[in-house]
């Protein structure tokens, strides 16, 4: 029993003993026969990046601000007269649009009827007053002819009666009665000539009446024309609370309308975009003298820095812009965003309509406004992402990252226009490399859609039609 246990245990031993001793052959005859590994040289490897060639563009500089619509005009409707109103017009209701000269309301004229009767009365009885008192003189000068004519003969025969006195051929009592005679007949003289002078205190008294009279004539003829009141431009009619029957006062608000001609929009930008907008004009233009202030008149400025504008409606729903022109620059700088507002003025809103797409500029809309100056000639332009602390990357001649260093003249949008820097021909880099270690190997790639979206800073805006 002893001897066929040994055996077992050494049979089992043998199983597991004689595998592991083959698989160890075998690793070791495998293991013999395997080559030594090969060395190969290192490779430097290229890191692939979109790159942009520089090409000298002329850049159109842009500012943009956002504005609410205003009227360049608006009528308060104000009676000049008072009275009852007897007619208004169907078209002067809230939302009505109206033309110039169209008779929205008609106050009471009979008063005013009344009072142009009476002054006309007046005048009639005046021109009568005056016309007697041009007879009464031409009669008192025809009775003054005869008059003084009959104090010349009393002269001399008072004359000649003082001679026969003389010659005692006359008694004193009769000397007497002449010298009565005369001095009658020079009391007589003397009143029609003392009522010939006061004709002209009467006739100038007159004259006054008259005229005071023929201008509350002419008043009373304003007042009956005010009484009819009527668009003095097209408008849009805005708010109105009159009614027909409603008492009106003179000076008192009864409506308000929006002319409809201009569309006002006031912008706000940053100095910063304003100064941009005049980086292409001639530096003459800015020069300091004594013409400057005439040649910077709000008139002149469009024209003479090449201002244009382009006015679109923002967070509408869709797409709508009109050709605008620059008006003129607020007095004021914001004091909380040290903005200053830029006011253009959109001609004929109303005839650009376009049903579905382009609305009437009402007020208070919401507007973008474009600006854009003279271009800047032969400037090179990159993306803001390849601007760092100063530099660029660039490929150099080998097709290795190298640095050069850029200074910034203005910022268009998503890029940057540089002042210095880079030369026509130099490879930016416009990817974002992390690490980007100077010397490193680069593949590069033309972004041909950056280029195409850089083609897009030259051209003016333009609006949907």
């Amino acid at each position: 029993m002893t001897t066929e246990t040994s055996r077992k245990t050494m049979a089992k031993r043998l199983f597991i003993v004689v595998p592991i001793a083959i698989a160890i052959l075998i690793v070791a005859v495998l293991v013999g026969s395997k080559k030594a590994p090969e060395k190969r040289p290192l490779e430097e490897t290229a890191r692939q990046v979109r790159v942009l060639k520089m090409v000298p563009m002329d850049v159109m500089p842009r500012a943009i601000g956002y504005g609410q619509v205003a009227p360049a005009r608006v009528w308060q409707v104000v009676p000049e007269v008072s009275g009852r109103l007897v007619e208004v017009s169907p078209e002067f209701k809230k939302g009505s649009l109206v033309k110039k000269g169209s008779v929205l309301l008609r106050i009471d004229t009979v008063d005013f009827e009344l009072a142009i009767r009476q002054m006309t009365a007046n005048i009639a009885k005046i021109e009568s007053q005056l016309a007697e008192l041009e007879r009464q003189e031409k009669n008192y000068r025809s009775t003054l002819e005869i008059q003084r004519t009959l104090l010349d003969l009393s002269r001399k025969e008072l004359k000649r009666n003082e001679a026969a006195r003389k010659s005692r051929s006359i008694s004193d009592s009769a000397l007497e009665k002449v010298q009565m005679s005369y001095q009658g007949q020079l009391n007589q003289v003397q009143e029609i000539e003392n009522a010939l002078a006061l004709i002209p205190a009467s006739r100038k008294a007159l004259e006054a009446e008259l005229d005071f009279n023929s201008a509350r004539l002419e008043e009373a003829g304003l007042d009956l024309a005010r009484t009819e009141i009527a668009a003095p431009y097209d408008c849009r009619i805005t708010s109105t609370n009159a009614e027909i029957g409603q008492y009106v006062q003179r000076g008192q608000t009864i409506a308000s309308a929006d002319g409809i001609g201009q569309a006002e929009i006031t912008a706000q930008l940053p100095l910063t975009a304003m100064r941009k907008l005049f980086a292409g004009a001639d530096p003459k233009a800015l020069s300091i003298g004594s013409m400057t202030t005439d040649r910077l008149r709000m008139d002149n400025l469009r024209s003479l820095f090449g201002l244009s504008v382009t006015v679109r409606l923002a967070n509408a729903g869709f797409d709508a812009g009109w050709d605008a022109r620059f008006a003129r620059a607020d007095a004021t700088i914001d004091p909380q965003t040290r903005t200053v507002g830029v006011i253009v003025v959109v001609d004929r809103p109303y005839e650009q309509i376009i049903i579905g797409k382009r609305p009437p500029l009402v007020r208070n809309m919401f507007c973008e406004v474009e600006i854009t100056g003279r271009p800047v000639e032969n400037k090179m332009v990159i993306p803001r992402s390849a601007l760092h602390d100063g530099y660029v990357h660039v490929v150099d001649a080998n097709n290795r990252l190298a640095r050069k260093n850029v200074t910034v003249a203005f910022s268009q949008g998503d890029f940057l226009v540089l002042a210095d820097g880079l030369a026509e021909g130099d490879v930016v880099v416009v990817s974002d490399l992390a690490p980007a270690i100077e010397g490193m190997r680069l593949d590069s790639i033309p972004d041909d859609d950056l280029q195409k979206r850089l083609l897009t800073l030259s051209d003016r805006p333009s609006i949907n039609e």
